[in-house]
């Protein structure tokens, strides 16, 4: 619960207000959740009267709650538009009159009176620890562009256009606007997050169940699910009787029947797989490879026909078209009329809702379908009619300086006049997918969101792509598949998964122009558990430089407010790496780019890393294989043990390649993470060269010391059993430097600076009596009572969740 995101528009004092007054925000619920009760909005005077705005699940209403009492104010909104389409909320607030107006996209949904004295209000959204107003229970929804005006005067506006960071400014006053666990889904809509890996047996088939919201990838004796419903992202698997895939079949869900069908064109054979009961009906009998690689397929419920498009084999380019009935279970060649559909293989396949046209887009080819007579890149969109049984070629688009083709499926609408596709090169090994979104009645098109890692191995690589309607996502899944000489038959899968609908990457560049972001950005405030562990990347200072008006990469990190956070402007700016590793707070890692990888690591190779990294910066030595067998292998056999060291530790090396100067070597028997400080930034590094020089306040240490500190504990929320005893030793160093230098003459001089120290303890040890001393005096020291005893009840508070007892002193005892 205490993950739960909230949004504090003033997290320091109130905003306040001499006249009319009108508050308007975008807001949507996240579909598919199993709970949508709560607090949406929560308005708070300085006398501790509230209005609360609570999304009443049972009646799927909002309802307007004044103190303790129902207001009046009761509204429902059409699901499909609340889940799906931004809904705007406007409050229209007259002190004078006492009253309170409420708009839903204009409309006058209804008016009731207001408290006396509600001019200085605090505005949260989603959970709140504010005292009396302490709440948890928060809908799934996401949130954008807070707009406050005053006497038809805008005068602030958070588009919550940011990337990352626990920080947003408004753009007319630069008001900060506080987040606490904040999860921004902007980043969601522009890279492709990589959502699981693993390997499955034989040769692999591919379908997507948008039912039940799950990838299905069949294996020669497993059935492998992967769940997105819910936000699960659950793989589960089912044993099934042994089945002969083979290389180069392809699968596919029927949404008609709920099976998952595995098609072997050159046997003429389709099976089924039955979910219920868990088996194929079929097999496949061995024989020679096939002669349709590549090939494009789909289901029409026009006639329940599966349809066969194209392929690659004996040095030909296919262009037939080859049908089976669901219902005789029999295959037929089909005779088409119309423009001339040539050989190709490598399109992209994609049907309307109703099943009657077929578009087909791109491949490689040649015009007479044989590989020795001018083979090339094929651009154009031609369109299957299934009833009159005839192609129409639509348009040709242009290829852009890189050849290219495309992955197996084309995504049709959910715009009934655009496609989404995944393009990439197919004459290099190390390729990459890249999306793109065009129009079915023109060869114009866009890349969309960053490109996904690709080894193109022509027959041996397959990639797909999937929309999926109940989690409003793309969904790309890549398979590389054993070659037929390989010893070992395994498949490997990578899913991976992008918001809906799909942006450009370069809008998350920051706009710096006066006036509104052009880019919205979408606060995510997610009623389940949320975790908190999103982009905090660059310093501060950079986001106090004039004439920087949208968001951008550039943040301001800022301690999560546990006992009252207070912001510090830093004095000593650390220089901002591109390419950096961060363990200090949540784990990240950027590379040259300056793009976040840390999600690219599987949580196999991410521990890897973190244990030889940890070892190599806290003992300058590093770690042998016989401890890293030991901790990460110890139920393996030497040679198996051996086995994944090796394959894991190859993974490693192309990620850390990706970051710049930084490598894993074996020195003297003993694995070591190497960098270039030049080139990249280790903040753990960082911190112990620093700890050396603490001791001599005059040696300025502490800024920079704080800078590391303030992203949060030392690789918070990773939970391993050895490095609990690093974790200590971080801890006590860190409070042990910080309570000298707070107890030094240079300490007592700087009130605020003293907070930010404070605070930094607190990441380390919650309840610290110490922290709570030098904070609460240095409040009152500042002037801010106020926020002095809210710190101090905070901690009363966590002590007794904590340890089931009061804690012993009371405020004039701490301050005194």
């Amino acid at each position: 619960m205490e993950k739960r995101t909230s949004l504090d528009l003033s997290p320091d004092d109130s905003l306040c207000f001499s006249k009319s007054f009108v508050l308007d925000f975008d807001i949507r619920l996240i579909p598919d959740h199993k709970a949508y009760f709560g607090y949406v909005l929560r308005i708070v005077s300085n006398d501790n009267q509230n209005i609360d705005l609570i999304y009443n699940e049972k009646q799927t209403s909002f309802e307007v709650i004044t103190g303790e009492n129902f207001s009046g104010i009761s509204f429902a909104i059409d699901s499909p538009r609340l889940f799906r389409e931004w809904t705007r909320f406007s409050l229209r607030f007259s002190p004078d009159s006492l009253t309170l107006q409420f708009r839903v996209n204009g409309k006058l949904s209804g008016s009731s009176a207001i408290p006396a004295n509600f001019r200085c209000l605090k505005f949260l959204w989603g959970a709140s620890d504010v005292q009396k107003f302490d709440t948890k229970d928060v809908p799934p929804m996401q949130i954008k562009d807070i707009r406050i005006s005053e006497n038809n005067q805008e005068k602030y506006f958070w588009s919550l256009n940011e990337t990352s960071g626990d920080i947003s400014y408004d753009l007319i006053r630069k008001k900060a606007a506080r987040i606490k666990n904040p999860v921004w889904i902007k980043p969601g809509h522009q890279k492709w997050e990589l959502l699981t890996t693993f390997s499955i047996g034989s040769f692999a088939g591919l379908g997507f169940d948008p039912r039940q919201d799950r990838i299905c990838v069949a294996g020669s004796d497993s059935m492998a699910l992967y769940s997105l419903r819910n936000g699960q992202n659950m793989l589960s698997w089912r044993a099934n009787r042994r089945i002969n895939l083979r290389l180069g079949s392809q699968a596919i869900f029927d949404t008609i029947s709920g099976k998952l069908y595995d098609l072997y064109i050159d046997q003429q054979k389709v099976v089924a797989y039955d979910f219920a009961s868990g088996q194929w009906d079929g097999d496949f009998e061995p024989g020679k490879i096939t002669e349709f690689w590549h090939a494009d397929k789909f289901i029409s419920p026009v006639d329940s026909c599966l349809y066969v498009m194209g392929g690659y084999g004996q040095f030909k380019y296919k262009n037939l078209v080859q049908r089976y009935s669901m219902a005789s279970r029999k295959w037929e060649l089909v005779s088409t009329s119309g423009d001339y559909f040539s050989p190709r293989y490598l399109s992209a396949l994609g049907a309307d809702g109703k099943g009657e046209f077929a578009y087909i887009i791109g491949g490689y080819g040649s015009k007479t379908g044989d590989q020795m007579l001018a083979p090339g890149n094929v651009y154009d969109m031609m369109r299957y009619d299934v009833r009159k049984r005839s192609f129409k070629k639509m348009f040709t688009i242009r290829p852009s300086a890189t050849q290219f083709t495309f992955s197996n499926s084309l995504v049709i609408g959910p715009k009934s006049d655009e496609y989404y596709g995944l393009i990439f090169p197919n004459v290099r090994a190390n390729s990459w997918l890249q999306l793109i979104r065009g129009s079915l009645t023109d060869s114009t098109y866009t890349p969309l969101a960053n490109a996904i890692p690709l080894s193109f191995h022509d027959v041996s690589t397959f990639a797909d792509l999937y929309y999926s309607t109940l989690s409003n996502k793309l969904i790309a899944v890549i398979l590389h598949f054993p070659t037929l000489d390989d010893k070992e038959k395994i498949t490997e899968v990578r899913v991976y998964a992008l918001n809906f609908p799909p942006e450009s990457e370069d809008a998350l560049a920051p706009e710096k122009k006066e006036g509104h972001s052009r880019y919205s950005l979408f606060f995510l405030i997610a009623g389940a558990v949320v975790l908190a562990a999103f982009l905090l990347f660059l310093f501060r200072k950079k986001l106090f430089r004039p004439g920087i008006r949208g968001g951008g990469a550039v943040v301001s990190v800022i301690p999560d407010g546990l006992h009252g956070t207070v912001s510090y402007q830093q004095e000593h700016p650390e220089k901002v790496h591109r390419s950096s590793i961060y363990l200090f707070g949540p784990f990240q890692v950027f590379d040259k780019e300056g793009n976040d990888i840390a999600r690219l690591f599987s949580p196999l190779v991410k521990e890897l890393f973190l244990i030889i990294a940890t070892y190599t910066i806290a003992n300058g030595r590093g770690i042998s294989s016989e401890e890293l067998n030991e901790i990460l292998w110890h139920d393996k056999s030497e040679k198996d043990a051996m086995n994944n060291r090796s394959v894991n530790l190859t993974k490693l090396k192309t990620f850390l390649e990706k970051i710049g100067n930084c490598a894993v070597i074996k020195e003297s028997g003993f694995w070591q993470v190497q960098v270039h400080d030049e080139e990249v930034y280790v903040d753990y590094k960082k911190y112990v060269s620093l700890l050396a020089s603490a001791g001599d306040p005059a040696k300025g240490y502490i800024h920079p010391l704080v800078d590391i500190i303030r992203r949060g504990p030392f690789l918070a929320q990773t939970e391993y059993n050895w490095l609990d005893d690093i974790k200590s030793e971080i801890s006590n160093s860190g409070i042990h430097i910080c309570l000298d230098y707070l107890e030094s003459k240079q300490g007592k001089k700087d009130p605020e600076f003293a907070i930010e120290i404070a605070n930094c303890i607190f990441h380390f040890d919650l309840l610290n009596e110490d922290a709570l001393i030098y904070k609460c005096k240095s409040l009152i020291q500042l002037k801010r009572h106020t926020l002095a005893i809210n710190t101090y009840q905070k901690f009363l508070k966590d002590y007794k969740d904590i340890y089931g007892t009061e804690f012993g002193k009371s405020f004039q005892e701490v301050v005194s």
